[in-house]
């Protein structure tokens, strides 16, 4: 199926547009092999057992696609038979050997062909050359590995219930690619929780604040597009009850930006690391809210009038001493 799909014009079938988002989600090419990482922390339940159980369904799905797709073998991997106490569980699917042909998909769609694309890569060229269900399949992959359905992940100042996307902090460009192709989808994003300080120590100059980037969508919005494996999907619909039960049988569905409201909650402190060569140059310095660093970044539906009257009302506050959680910084 590569062989056709690396042929010719560019087109991408779904099940090679998922496989891209299970690679980019989770995977790193190493020379002679391929390991694809599904998280503990992203199941729909952490309990070690349960997710196992899960991993291996969700194996059974993926393994003969993958073998198919790439005419390789694809297995899985897991240090649950001798978990010491305390021990992290680990589940991946090793693929090996890397068949050449996948090298030359990944050169024409602009991504990596080494290390861990999640830390590195950027979607654009793909996601501008391929039509709406193929953007949907990859985006399902990529939420198969990196979408977390817990139960935690909530906008408490809505009652809404959230898929939340992990991405590396190295990796600036990934969280606005996704968010920009969710909007072209019609799938609003509630949320990007940037990795910056003044996203996650919004009231201490000295709080650790390095934690990655996470794009949160709410459960009902996410549905239109829906993950692929039956135990992620089943923990969406767990998501969207329990929603549903706490909003008297309705759902709270988003409104695309920047057509929408916005607040901010209080003023942030200036913290020690806002001009950090960490950060790239255009979001060094201090921002008031994820859109004023969405604007920053270049997003084109980054609320700018709203931004305009907004930000000279908030500078700087003095150090309270109480970081604000990640929940409380936005709506």
């Amino acid at each position: 199926m590569l062989a056709s799909t690396c042929s010719g014009a560019k087109k991408l079938d779904e099940e090679t547009a998922y496989f891209l988002g299970l690679l980019v989600g989770g995977g790193t090419i190493n020379e002679n092999n391929i390991v694809i990482d599904f998280p503990f922390q992203q199941w729909p339940n952490t309990d070690p057992r349960i997710a196992l159980d899960w991993f291996q369904q969700s194996v059974q799905q993926l393994c003969p696609m993958i073998e198919r797709l790439l005419n390789t073998r694809a297995s899985p991997n897991t240090n649950m038979v001798h978990l010491a106490p305390g021990q992290t569980p680990r589940f991946s699917i090793d693929i090996a050997p890397v068949p050449q042909i996948l090298y030359g998909l990944l050169r024409q769609w602009g991504l990596p062909t080494i290390g861990t694309l999640r830390k590195s890569a950027s979607i654009a060229t793909l996601m501008s050359g391929i039509d709406d269900r193929a953007k949907k399949k990859f985006i399902s992959g990529f939420a198969d590995v990196v979408g977390s359905c817990r139960t935690s992940h909530r906008n408490r100042s809505t009652n809404t219930t959230i898929i939340s996307f992990e991405i590396f902090g190295e990796n600036w460009k990934l969280p606005l690619e996704l968010c920009q192709t969710l909007h072209s989808l019609g799938v609003p994003v509630d949320q990007i929780l940037w990795h910056h300080p003044n996203m996650h120590a919004g009231s201490s100059p000295h709080a650790y604040w390095k934690k990655g980037h996470k794009v949160r969508v709410r459960a009902c919005d996410f549905a239109r597009i829906n993950y692929t494996l039956d135990c992620k999907r089943r923990g969406l619909e767990q998501l969207l009850d329990e929603e549903r039960i706490t909003r008297g049988g309705t759902l709270n569905y988003g409104t695309l930006c920047p057509n929408r409201s916005y607040r901010v909650n209080g003023r942030k402190c200036s913290h020690e690391d806002e001009n950090s060569t960490d950060l790239p140059p255009q979001v060094r310095g201090h921002f008031i809210h994820y859109t004023h660093i969405c604007q920053a970044m270049g997003c084109p539906h980054a609320p700018s009038s709203w931004l305009r009257r907004t930000v000279p009302r908030y500078p700087p506050a003095e150090p309270s001493g109480v970081v604000l959680t990640e929940e409380d910084e936005d709506a």
